[in-house]
């Protein structure tokens, strides 16, 4: 009976672990964009879970290891005006190390410009390269969070909207010929230890913040770039900024200025050793003592004459 038991039970786990398996793999799915374009430039929306890979000419996309990861959350895709719409929904998503998003999906036929939106409660971490290219005017939207670690490039038609906050601790690199402020807008980067800002044109200083402003300041680097895309790209700029630790300054110590105290002790002391009311004071109980002596002595021999 006991084995008997025992064996249902090894059964029904099994069963279990199946029937969960079975969903998994029923919800992960595998979407290759070639098969998906004809529906997507119709304006048929496509959503991406964490659980999915999106590839494209076979190249993950999104996925494990992809160029783009979702630790959590979904994105849409959705075609409309001529434009790519990529929108986060709650996610968590991290463009990978050694990887690079250049924001355009080349179809073969045509080259479609992305609008890429990471939305209110959303977090974009990018520790490879994202770029928002030129040629197609890509356009990124920060109403979340991004943090840089690897390379921002936002180059000269491309354009960098952030009503949310973006941290920078790698490179976030400005590269457009002196029409800067249309490309970044009010968008604040929150400078930190080891972040680098380059604008090739404009000074954008009044777009920076220092996070670290308590011992750190904000510095010029050495102005000069260099990505790390498909076509790196090695730039001299006009503008540069990092940040330095702030010296730290020896406040100097001052003596007290008290007229009462003394600038040599010892001779302080002394002075009040030889005090001449004290040693008068002394000369007169002596004088007594002697006297008083005397006395006695004087009395002394009168009784006994």
């Amino acid at each position: 009976m006991k084995n008997l038991k025992k064996g249902l039970s090894i059964l029904t786990f099994a069963f279990v672990m199946v029937i969960s398996l079975s969903v998994v793999n029923v919800n992960a799915a595998e979407i290759k964009l070639e098969d998906k374009l004809t529906e997507l430039e119709g304006g048929t929306a496509l959503t991406i879970t964490k659980d999915d890979t999106l590839t494209f000419t076979g190249e993950t996309w999104i996925g494990e290891n992809g160029r783009i990861s979702l630790v959590s959350g979904d994105v849409t895709l959705k075609y409309e005006n001529n434009v790519v719409n990529i929108t986060t929904n709650n996610t968590v998503s991290v463009v990978n190390g050694g990887k690079q998003f250049i924001m355009q999906i080349d179809t073969g036929r045509d080259i479609l410009p992305v609008k890429l939106t990471n939305s209110e409660n959303s977090t974009l971490t990018v520790k490879g390269t994202l770029a928002i290219p030129a040629g197609t005017k890509g356009v990124l939207i920060n109403e979340g969070i991004v943090n840089v670690y690897g390379n921002l490039e936002i180059r000269s038609s491309g354009t960098y909207t952030s009503t949310g906050t973006t941290n920078v601790y790698g490179n976030v690199a400005v590269l457009a010929d002196g029409t800067t402020s249309a490309n970044i807008g009010d968008s604040i980067f929150t400078l930190y230890k080891n972040g680098n800002i380059y604008s090739e044109k404009e000074d954008i200083s009044s777009n920076i913040v220092n996070g670290l402003e308590d011992t750190y300041e904000i510095v010029s680097n050495d102005k000069h770039y260099v990505g790390n895309t498909t076509t790196p790209l090695d730039r001299d700029c006009e503008y540069g900024y990092t940040l330095q630790a702030k010296e730290v300054e020896e406040v100097p110590v001052v003596p007290g200025e008290d007229e009462n105290v003394s600038d040599n002790p010892k001779e302080e002391v002394s002075e009040e050793v030889a005090n001449p009311e004290t040693s008068d004071g002394i000369l007169l109980f002596l004088g007594l003592t002697v006297v008083g002596i005397a006395g006695v002595a004087l009395t002394y021999r009168r009784l006994h004459n």
